[in-house]
């Protein structure tokens, strides 16, 4: 939602896109949203300082290795054009988004949005479902997430916090986000069923964190609609069985 690179020189600063171009995609996520809910998760779409916070594990270019990105839920490419502004040469962004509607928008932004343009070759639209796209282990550096945890079943946002974490490579980074105050207001206002299953999705969150946080956190970002709060969290290092170093110190 990537190993530990070295800390590069900053980037050059690209201009975030306003005007008619932002216009269009909050207008986009706005009608998606009315139309789906459930998959779309929010009234809004990512404002540019929880891009950012979401995009921060990804070292600038300069003076590191080559990285490979995995986003998944781009929506109408905020968080895209974030990671966008951070790639190098030989960089690899795969972004998976369901939705064709936000595929379209995205594909077309390639073209015609300076800071997905300027990195296209770099960047690659898987339109399907991150359950139906093949995640090889170790594959990524880095993995930004923004589908909405919550508005999932606990087994399925397990599923997903467990693949993403073996796909990525050992020490690599995983970011996500919650909006705040979601678990409170929903309990309050759901039905049984639906509270319990919030809790159940929190508590699975908050294990993930406990055993995954990698210290750094990701903190509240107060500059969006609603504030939402960012999580880091690291793949574990592979652990080389005793037998296998055993078996490799006899040859």
């Amino acid at each position: 939602m990537n190993q530990t690179p070295a800390t590069a020189a900053a980037a050059p600063a690209i201009t975030a896109p306003t005007g008619p171009r932002r216009r269009n995609g909050a207008t986009a996520f706005l009608r998606e949203a009315a139309r789906s809910m459930r998959t779309t998760g929010a009234v809004a779409p990512s404002g540019s300082s929880l891009a950012r916070q979401l995009a921060a594990p990804l070292p600038a270019p300069g003076g590191r290795s080559p990285l490979r990105v995995l986003e998944v839920g781009a929506g109408t490419g905020t968080v895209t054009r974030a990671l966008a502004e951070r790639i190098g040469p030989g960089d690899r962004l795969d972004t998976v988004e369901i939705n064709p509607r936000f595929v379209r928008l995205l594909t077309e932004a390639l073209r015609t949005d300076p800071a997905l343009a300027a990195a296209s070759e770099r960047i690659r639209i898987v339109p399907e479902s991150i359950c139906h796209t093949p995640l090889p282990e170790d594959g990524y550096d880095v993995i930004v997430s923004c589908l909405p945890f919550m508005n999932f079943a606990p087994d399925m946002v397990r599923y997903l916090l467990e693949r993403y974490l073996t796909a990525l490579v050992p020490g690599g980074h995983l970011t996500f986000f919650g909006y705040l105050g979601t678990l409170s207001l929903r309990s309050l206002f759901a039905q049984r069923t639906e509270a319990a299953r919030y809790r159940a999705v929190a508590a699975v969150l908050a294990e993930f964190c406990a055993r995954y946080g990698g210290g750094d956190g990701g903190g509240v970002v107060w500059r969006n609609l609603p504030p939402a709060r960012v999580v880091h969290l690291r793949a574990p290092e592979r652990c080389v069985s005793v037998a296998a170093s055993d078996s490799r110190g006899q040859r």
